[in-house]
Formats: C-alpha cells, structure tokens, sequence
C-alpha cells in the first residue's frame, strides 16, 4: 500500500512505482529488426507531399464537407437524450448532447468531436511503431502507418463523419490495442489482465456505439474456444469477469428496450429483414464485395489477405492476428448470412478490420504497393470531398445519384424558403416527409420543432405524439421520392402546392422540391 508522508504527499518511490504502473499499460518491450521496412518506407520526396494532400483531404472532410442524412437525425438525438434509441444504442447520441452543451450546434462544433478519436487512433499507430520498429527509421515508418490509415477511403470517410462508426472504429480499435497487448503477455506467460479488462471495457463502448461491436467480443470469445492458447483461459475467473464488463456496460440499451417493448431489437431482428435493392443473394454479395474492395483499396484488401493468413514480417503482431482472424470470421459469416435475404452495406463490416487497420502498414512489402495504396485513397477521397462539397460526380456523368447525396445539398436554400413561408403562413406544424429531411433541416436550422412524417418507423415516432396535434395546419416540404400524394393527403384534410423550387449545382438540377400546405391534421399518426 502507498505510504503518504507528514506533509500529506506520495513518497518518492510510491510515486516512482505508481508511474512504472501507468507505463505498463501503454508500452511493451519488443527489440526488433526493422531494416525490411528500407523497402516499403517511400521516400521522403513521394510521403511528405502526399502527405500533405491528404491531411488536407481529411480536414476538408471534417469541416467542409456538407452535412450527411443522418448527421442531422444524430444531432436531433442530442437535443433528446434517452437512455438508448431506435435504431442504435446511445454513444453517438450521447456524443452530441456533450458536444451540443460544451461547442455548441454549428457542424464545425458538432464533428470536432471526431478529432479526438482519430487523435487516439494515430496513438495507438505510434505505440505499435515505437515497439516494433528501431529508432533511426520510426518517423517515416510512423508517417507512413498515419498514411495508410488515412488515405484509405473507409477509414477517410467514417473517421471525419458523425455516423456511429467513428466511436465504434475508435472503440474497436482501442479494444483490439489491449486484446493485442494481453494476448501477447499470455504467449510469454505474464498473463497481464488488465489489459483484458480494458480491452473488455473498449468493447462494451463499442456495442454502445453500434449494435455490430458485438462481434469483436464474439470474436474474441470464439479465439478462446477455437485456440489452444485461448482455452488455457477458460479455468480463470477473469475471462468471465471481463465478459461481464462488456455486458454490463450494455444495461442502458437493455432498460430503454425493456421499457418500450423491445423496439430496436425487434427492427434489427426482424422488422427490417427482407430489405433489399436485389432479389439475387449473389447480386447482394457482389454489389457489397464490390464496395468492400473500393473502400479499402484493392492493394489494402490484398494486404488484408496476408494479415488473415499469413505471417507478419515485424514480429510481435500474433496479439492482433490471432484474435483478429476470429473477429473477422465472425463478421464476415454473420452478414454473408443476412445477405441471403437482405443488402448488407460495406461499413456494417468494419468491425471485421479492425485488428487490421491499426497495424496494417506492417504487412504491406514493398513501397509500391504503399504508393499505389496512398495513390488510390487520394483519389477517391478527393472525388469524395467533390461529391459533398460541389455536387455529385455521378450527376456530371448522368449515372444515377443516390437519393441520401441529393438532399444534402442546397440545405441553407431550402432552410431560407422553409423560414420565408413560414413566415407568411404562419403553420403551426412544420413537416418533411422523410426522416433525412427533416433531420437535415433541423440541424441546419438549428430547431427541434421539426417533424418527419414516414411510413418508415425512427425516433420521430417517439418525439411526437400525433393525437396532440389534432387539427392543426402544417407547412410540409415535399419530393419527388416521397410525392404529397402518398402521405400528406391522408393525414390532412385539404393539401395543396403553394410553391415549387429546384436546387442547382454548376447548371445542374439536383433535387427539386415542392412546399405543401396541409390543413386539419387527422391527429392518426401514420403507425
């Protein structure tokens, strides 16, 4: 026990041992040969300028990009905190409450919020740089790591965004840093188990922040059943208690779910099963393959083959492989299930890379495939940053552009005319017909009083109780996605168009829209 002198402080050596304590949690002891990485390092003349563009790159992602869908729907979150919600469990709403009271609601306030997190991403980067590699090359070799990370497209993109992944690819890859670190201390017999409860407890935050983190404990859990290694475990209390952590960590998602009779589970479980673009599995598989690929980078998704089955040529990375491997099997056969009878999106997946991505840069082997890498994820993450920021590249081709990357732009247009009627009409409802809008609004508004009506179950079923507004006109903002017809006209007893408006980029028409006024609300609800 620490001894605390006349004086009421720590002694010298108390407080020399309570810092070696604090060390060992964050540093290992690995003495390495690293010259292998004289050929996959670039040159200087070649990273630093692409480094350089794609730090660029990723500040314009955090803070010009326009706001996403459900960027606004999170933030509306924010302004109603709840124990857990609809469609995820609370972190991320969470999140924006905190940011919201300290930072305020601008979108440059909200998204700092990201820049911790990928802080603490670049860290661990550097904690595995610094024991794996000798000191005279750890800048470029950092450097490099830092850049493979961030260029790749995936990573770009989720890491700069307030979608939940950003807490979950944080979360997740911390979680994998002390599975890594305890795996590697029970190959040598140490057995350190803090590192498995913090691992345990970075688990727990992740299913916090999206309901998939639970397949990093599931991976984890089938590496201890599966390996002979992770089987001498079992006969120890500390397996179980750290599994008791994750759980417990869940019991705000439990008690709002037990309240409200289950209602995320039912959507994850059931409800939104059967949701698809294709009535071919194979078609499905492809169409997520594909944007898999795209995302990391067919050099990257190469690299990734190595990590799965292959050795690594900096020793001391069997903590990430081993555990990794089971982790990404267990995602990967999860969704290759859904996928029989339902699109599964790419980014559901991630939690499959996440022992990969924080070391992937030790499995590349030459330092063209590291230029290539970082030659693709500048240029997709440029086209990126293109698409949110001036107008969608598939519109200047003719392709289809998806609906999600329509709305999102012209959002202080649409706000302005929303204000002008407003103002004129004076509605004592004001609506949107879909969740996307509605959010979008709001946070571009910075105004909660906005609603979304949806056949479509989400949060706004919960924000608003239809019964309480029994006869009230509204101000309703429609599309050609959701035309008046389909809803509004059930629900209201005289509609008509007052006024109609397109919004442009560089001549070209992205969305256009009408405003509807509605009156006699039914005061039904559409559920």
């Amino acid at each position: 026990m620490a001894k605390i002198d006349a004086t009421g402080a720590f002694s010298d050596r108390d407080a020399s041992r309570w810092r070696s304590r604090l060390r060992s949690f964050f540093t290992a002891d690995d003495n390495v040969d690293s010259s292998w990485l004289d050929n996959v390092i670039p040159s200087r003349r070649f990273l630093y300028p692409a480094l350089a563009v794609i730090a660029a790159l990723k500040l314009m992602s955090v803070f010009f990009v326009v706001p996403l869908a459900d960027e606004g729907y999170y933030w509306l979150w924010g302004q109603f905190p709840a124990w857990s919600y609809y469609d995820h469990p609370p972190l991320g709403g969470w999140m924006m409450a905190f940011t919201s009271a300290l930072m305020g609601d601008g979108l440059w306030a909200l998204r700092s919020v990201t820049i911790p997190v990928y802080t603490g991403i670049l860290a661990i980067i550097w904690f595995w740089v610094r024991e794996l590699v000798e000191p005279d090359q750890r800048r470029d070799a950092f450097l490099t790591a830092a850049a493979v990370f961030t260029a790749t497209p995936w990573m770009m993109q989720y890491t700069s965004i307030l979608f939940h992944d950003y807490l979950l690819i944080g979360n997740g890859i911390a979680a994998a840093h002390f599975f890594a670190l305890f795996v590697r201390s029970v190959d040598r017999g140490e057995r350190k188990y803090r590192h498995l409860y913090l691992a345990c407890i970075f688990v727990g935050l992740a299913g916090l922040s999206k309901y998939s983190g639970v397949f990093i404990g599931l991976g984890f859990a089938a590496w201890v059943l599966f390996s002979p290694m992770g089987r001498s475990l079992l006969g120890t209390v500390h397996v179980w208690l750290g599994g008791g952590v994750a759980m417990i960590l869940q019991a705000p998602v439990i008690y709002w779910n037990v309240v409200h009779d289950w209602p995320s589970f039912r959507y994850h479980l059931h409800d939104r099963i059967g949701d698809t673009m294709y009535d071919n599995a194979l078609m499905r598989m492809f169409d997520w393959t594909e944007n898999y690929i795209w995302m990391l980078s067919p050099i990257l998704f190469l690299v990734l083959l190595r990590f799965l089955f292959s050795n690594p040529q900096a020793p001391g990375l069997m903590g990430f492989q081993r555990p990794g491997r089971w982790v990404f099997i267990v995602t990967m056969a999860a969704f290759t299930y859904i996928t029989l009878s339902t699109s599964v999106s790419f980014y559901w997946t991630v939690t499959g890379l996440l022992f990969f991505s924080p070391v992937a840069f030790f499995f590349f082997k030459s330092e063209f495939e590291v230029r290539l890498h970082l030659i693709w994820g500048i240029f997709f993450c440029a086209m990126q940053v293109f698409n949110f920021t001036v107008v969608p590249t598939s519109m200047l081709t003719g392709t289809k552009t998806p609906f999600d990357f329509r709305i999102s732009h012209g959002l202080h247009q649409i706000a302005d005319e929303f204000a002008a009627i407003e103002k004129e009409f004076e509605p004592e409802l004001l609506i949107t017909t879909d969740y996307r809008t509605a959010s979008l609004l709001a946070l571009t508004m910075q105004r909660s009083d906005i609603r979304a009506m949806s056949r479509r179950v989400d949060m706004f079923d919960f924000w608003f109780e239809p019964s309480e507004h029994k006869g009230k006109d509204a101000l309703v903002l429609v599309y050609d996605r959701f035309p008046e017809t389909d809803l509004v006209t059930e629900n209201f007893e005289k509609v008509r168009v007052i006024r109609e408006f397109s919004v442009e980029r560089l001549g070209i028409e992205i969305q256009a829209y009408k405003f509807v006024y509605a009156e006699n609300y039914s005061g039904t609800g559409i559920h």
